[in-house]
């Protein structure tokens, strides 16, 4: 990944981060702008590639629609999350999703806390808030990112 793919698609990341936290909303224009860096500055090369990343498009839109269906995502994090897969050969996606599984963790173990200390303790309390799903994506588009930027 040529440096300026990494830092278009990071602070494209950024500005969902900042949106996802103070409007608990992910606006549609940052997963459009997304994907179309993605075309744009990471273009496939060749039809195995266009193949792939279209395999990934679809998968992690499949899996991610799921998630939201049971109300487990909200559909901002459904299309930010489509919308990294644009960026990614299928073969790539296994990184991306540990590093979201563990970012997803440290968050969901941090939420708690923070519960704890507001008094709500439980994960029924912890539910009730607002926890901003576009971090745990941005910190594994960073990881994912960062690795394909060494390659």
């Amino acid at each position: 990944m040529p440096l300026l793919s990494f830092i278009a698609f990071n602070a494209i990341l950024f500005c969902a981060v900042v949106c996802d936290v103070w409007r608990h909303r992910i606006p549609n224009l940052i997963p459009l702008l997304l994907a179309i860096a993605g075309l744009l500055l990471a273009a496939p090369e060749g039809l195995s590639q266009v193949a792939s990343r279209a395999e990934a498009v679809v998968l992690v839109g499949a899996v991610a629609g799921a998630l939201w269906l049971r109300g487990w995502i909200g559909g901002g994090d459904l299309k930010l999350l489509t919308a990294c897969a644009v960026w990614a050969p299928l073969g790539s996606l296994p990184l991306f999703v540990l590093a979201l599984g563990l970012a997803s963790g440290v968050q969901g173990l941090a939420a708690l806390a923070l519960a704890e200390v507001r008094g709500r303790a439980s994960l029924a309390g912890a539910a009730h808030s607002h926890i901003p799903y576009a971090l745990s994506i941005a910190g594994a588009g960073f990881v994912w990112s960062l690795v394909q930027l060494q390659m």
